[in-house]
């Protein structure tokens, strides 16, 4: 095994990854070649998303709790703890917390489906890439 990829999510990145059984599956498959940081902000947005109703009801009939998500986030993921604010993105900045886990994770690549990130297409050393592009490139691999 090579060196891994180290990676940021974004949050619906990873809410896409409980919800839909194709990108669970292929992040499965390439789970082992990744070290996937998050950052207590990107922690806390992702349970705010979890509250959302249609959301919710969706893991609920899947089976999958809040509680469930949480604890395989943690299992699969470093927490870093972003040092500088970053004011990169000013049409969303929440979309800055992405940028900032990144940075202080010192990540190659982001993942992310938010159109203001993918516009960027890099930050610093990381490439931005959209989530289905990001898996085809590493299950072909």
């Amino acid at each position: 095994m090579g060196k891994k990829v180290k990676v940021v999510f974004d949050t619906n990145v990873w809410i896409s990854i409980f919800m839909e059984k194709r990108l669970k599956d292929e992040f499965s498959k390439i789970k082992q070649d990744l070290t996937v940081y998050i950052s207590e902000d990107i922690g806390l947005e992702i349970s705010k998303v979890l509250q959302y109703p249609r959301i919710s009801e969706i893991l609920r009939k899947t089976g999958i709790r809040e509680k469930d998500v949480l604890r395989i986030l943690a299992i699969n993921s470093r927490r870093v703890e972003p040092k500088v604010k970053l004011h990169v993105v000013n049409e969303d900045a929440d979309d800055n917390k992405v940028l900032e886990c990144a940075l202080a994770a010192g990540a190659e690549i982001i993942v992310s489906g938010d159109k203001h990130l993918l516009e960027l297409g890099k930050f610093r050393k990381a490439r931005i890439l959209a989530p289905r592009e990001f898996f085809d490139n590493l299950t072909r691999n």
